[in-house]
């Protein structure tokens, strides 16, 4: 019984990996989507590190879920989920593929639902620094994996807009 006990723990604990007081708490995200940038800022607002993105496909402001765009304002980690082989079909003619790579980064975005960072498969990778996600911040997992040791519950999350994004906001 025991062995079982601690076998669904392992399990459970490598499903969710965000923590609540990681070394360097404090510091905090930014997404600059004009220039498809990740940078990972010290609690003084200093780059520590900074990776590409892919962003939505349609730039401008979320509206709609499903809109393909990558929301805009201060948002916040609420966990941090392992997603290997999380399987998500892209409806592209290849099937079912590993698309969030190893972690996704979920962020309280009132009004969507499942938006957030995260890594990507083989087929888009090299589609990073480009317009390509549903909505979500998608880097190379390798980045990825350098970031994720610097992300906590509660930390902020500013992602802005680029001069492409502000011309697609504005009335007509």
């Amino acid at each position: 019984m025991r062995k079982f006990f601690l076998l669904v723990l392992g399990i459970l604990s490598s499903a969710f990996v965000a923590s609540s007081s990681p070394a360097g708490e404090g510091g905090s995200i930014l997404v600059d989507k004009g220039a498809f940038m990740i940078h990972l800022l010290s609690k003084d607002g200093e780059k520590v590190m900074s990776f590409p993105v892919a962003t939505g496909i349609n730039p401008g402001r979320k509206k709609a879920q499903g809109d393909c765009k990558t929301p805009e304002g201060t948002f916040t980690v609420t966990w941090v989920q392992n997603t290997r082989g999380v399987m998500y079909d892209y409806h592209d003619g290849k099937g079912k593929v590993e698309a969030y790579g190893p972690f996704f980064i979920h962020l309280e975005t009132p009004g969507f639902k499942a938006i957030g960072i995260h890594g990507t498969c083989p087929e888009r990778d090299d589609r990073i620094g480009t317009r390509d996600s549903q909505g979500c911040v998608r880097l190379h997992n390798a980045d990825l994996l350098k970031l994720i040791p610097h992300v906590y519950k509660g930390m902020k999350v500013e992602i802005i807009p680029g001069p492409e994004d502000m011309a697609a906001d504005k009335p007509m």
